[in-house]
């Protein structure tokens, strides 16, 4: 943990991506110090940061500023910022800049959001190539019903072939039973035929 003089910071890796907790007082003297470790950062090759400030109590003036241009550096090297906060004093200061930055209530709907990222960076390309939009729910629904649909397709396949192997062993049977009952036929017509060539056997009158 690195302690500044009323500003907790904790740090941490995950993934790739810097997680940045703070917690008390936020105050404009403070944004220097924290500019300067975030920079560090970046120049380092850090790319992805999350901030929580759900623990933040007070906000100076120029706190919000440094995070405007903290996302715009980072837009400037394909990086990313996402902020998570719910409390009513954080909210209020980024309200006026809400619809340029990446706010979660809760840090798990980052985590779920990264679950989907191949499905989304897919959808965006069929959206370039088509010109249709898919929503991510949409997609997963489509993906379960066309995964069950497969499955379902694979099972009554392998129903099928196991009833066609099923009669072809039985065809097989019939057939040799056939083949045998025939010789057993000729071999009793041949011992018959001299005794009704003798007449002690008549032919059964049709």
């Amino acid at each position: 943990m690195i302690l500044s003089e009323s500003l907790d910071i904790i740090l941490e890796c995950k993934n790739d991506i810097i997680w940045v907790t703070l917690s008390g007082p936020f105050n404009n003297e403070e944004v220097p110090s924290v500019r300067e470790k975030i920079f560090k950062l970046i120049d380092d090759g850090s790319r992805s940061f999350v901030f929580d400030l759900e623990r933040i109590d007070f906000i100076g003036d120029k706190v919000v500023p440094f995070f405007v241009n903290l996302l715009n550096n980072l837009k400037g090297k394909k990086g990313e910022l996402k902020l998570v906060f719910k409390n009513d004093l954080v909210h209020d200061s980024f309200l006026p800049y809400s619809n340029i930055f990446s706010i979660y209530s809760n840090s798990e709907f980052i985590n779920k959001r990264e679950l989907f990222y191949s499905l989304r960076r897919t959808g965006n390309t069929l959206n370039r190539k088509t010109g249709f939009r898919i929503s991510k729910p949409l997609a997963v629904c489509m993906l379960i019903i066309l995964g069950g649909w497969f499955f379902s397709l694979l099972y009554i396949i392998n129903i099928q072939n196991q009833k066609i192997h099923e009669q072809q062993n039985e065809l097989h049977e019939l057939t040799h039973w056939k083949e045998e009952a025939l010789i057993e036929i000729n071999y009793l017509q041949e011992r018959i035929r001299p005794l009704e060539q003798l007449g002690v056997l008549r032919e059964k009158e049709k």
